[in-house]
């Protein structure tokens, strides 16, 4: 979710307001506080995922396809990711030594690279389930765990009270009729199974559900874990969700019953939503897609802030990184962001091309003719289809439109917001919220009430509730 991607959001929803689309705003454009990351791994200046998940929720920059352990670990090397001192600490294991429940919330595999950052450690982000790491030719890699396993098995994602996403297969539980993924259990676990095991022998109230009728159903005032598990791989794209009560929930309905869940913390909690579509669709090129995956994840950032009190809850919207989708030409004041645009001073072959197009991606679409390159005429084209695949520069394999490796926003509000003011590595993310929420390094440190003149709030509050919303992410902490 890069800033392109922002803005073409934006002008995405005012047009579906019936409005021109480029004077609107997200929800999140409002905060009064706004800074740069900057996003490349260790290793690389374009990053991954995994790595910038490393780096925004534990704190410490990693190599690429990385997750959750420091640059010491070279991708794949499961040896070195047995280190404790290569496996940092994020901050769910922060809020969860100072008392403070936890959740998580994805729109994707509930192991998939960002959100198995906030929990587990691993050489190698593809490791989420065991038939993965047996088709590595290095056997040695078995000594180390895969990403589901840690999830349920190990701190803190044994510890977590709320669980939202998909990735039925990875975790062994998935229903008898589904389409296999590439990623499913050998082993023979049944991981949500144990999951339960494990809150029976706590003698803990839990909840597993499946559908959105299942967690309409649950009592969130008895209920202290809840695991939910829409789906085999990843959530289906908001227009191919089943809305039916056999369905999937919203991103929206997810945050907010989560948010519900946790408000019950005595000693605060700390709340993490993906939108990871979004990301997905920039992947295969289709920015129809990844423009309604906004509006998604905008609806989902409205909803929590809806229910959080700002004079106690930092809330921050930022990406992880960013893609190569670009806004092109001179197109007139409220031309259809998915449509066509035409300069007749500029262009030379005189054809219209799309307002939206990526530098790499699937849907590289250009011919020879025996004297030059001559691109498609893209007139006509219905560019709001499923299958539609936005023009790219460079081809790619269906699904590889690559990361680009600008910096990206960060848009914070609420108490220590007015700490995010210039660039910043994107390590600085996790400590900003460490800080506001005195958890990790900061647990025995009460900061000083933030300046009248650089914060929304004048005076830091006795108890508050720190909220990240990032492109994959919202966080809420809540300290006493």
């Amino acid at each position: 979710m890069g800033i392109s991607t922002i803005t073409a959001g934006r002008i995405f929803k005012g047009q579906k307001e019936g409005k021109s689309g480029e004077e609107g705003y997200l929800s999140f454009e409002r905060f009064p506080d706004m800074a740069l990351l900057k996003t490349y791994n260790v290793d690389k200046q374009v990053p991954d995922s995994a790595a910038t998940a490393t780096a925004f929720l534990s704190g410490v920059k990693g190599n690429f396809y990385t997750l959750g352990v420091t640059a010491a670990v070279k991708n794949g090397d499961c040896a070195s990711s047995l280190l404790p001192e290569n496996r940092p600490k994020s901050i769910l294991t922060w809020a969860q030594e100072t008392g403070k429940e936890t959740g998580l919330v994805t729109t994707t595999r509930i192991t998939h690279a960002t959100p198995g950052a906030a929990y587990a450690s691993s050489a190698q982000r593809e490791w989420e389930c065991d038939a993965k790491m047996k088709q590595e030719a290095d056997p040695s890699v078995l000594h180390c765990k895969d990403i589901a396993r840690q999830l349920v098995e190990d701190q803190p994602g044994m510890n977590l009270k709320v669980i939202f996403g998909g990735g039925r297969q990875a975790l062994g539980a998935q229903f008898d009729n589904s389409t296999a993924t590439s990623c499913r259990r050998l082993d023979g676990l049944n991981l949500a199974h144990k999951w339960q095991e494990m809150r029976q022998a706590e003698g803990a109230s839990y909840a597993y559900v499946t559908n959105t009728g299942q967690l309409r159903d649950v009592n969130i005032d008895n209920a202290e874990f809840i695991l939910g598990l829409f789906a085999d791989n990843h959530i289906p794209y908001e227009r191919d969700r089943d809305l039916g009560v056999a369905g999937e929930p919203s991103l929206s309905e997810l945050t907010a019953t989560a948010i519900k869940r946790l408000s019950r913390a005595e000693e605060g909690y700390f709340l993490i939503v993906e939108g990871g579509r979004i990301d997905h669709a920039l992947h295969d090129g289709k920015a129809q897609l990844a423009l309604e995956e906004m509006q998604t994840f905008d609806a989902a950032i409205s909803t929590a802030l809806e229910l959080v009190d700002l004079d106690e809850t930092l809330v921050i919207v930022t990406a992880d990184h960013s893609h190569g989708l670009a806004i092109n030409g001179y197109p007139e004041r409220g031309n259809d962001i998915l449509g066509t645009s035409f300069y007749k001073d500029g262009v030379t072959d005189g054809m219209p091309h799309m307002t939206l197009m990526f530098t790499t991606g699937p849907g590289f679409n250009f011919s020879y003719d025996g004297t030059k390159v001559a691109r498609v005429n893209v007139s006509g084209v219905d560019a709001n289809a499923s299958s539609y695949m936005f023009p790219a520069a460079v081809p790619t394999k269906v699904g590889w439109s690559m990361h680009s490796g600008e910096d990206v926003a960060v848009h914070a509000v609420g108490p220590w917001s007015h700490l995010f003011h210039r660039t910043h590595e994107q390590t600085y993310v996790a400590h900003v919220i460490a800080y506001a929420a005195q958890v990790g390094p900061f647990a025995q440190q009460r900061p000083e009430a933030p300046h009248a003149l650089c914060s929304s709030s004048a005076v830091a509050p006795q108890v508050f509730q720190a909220a990240v919303v990032l492109c994959a992410f919202l966080l809420l902490l809540q300290r006493v």
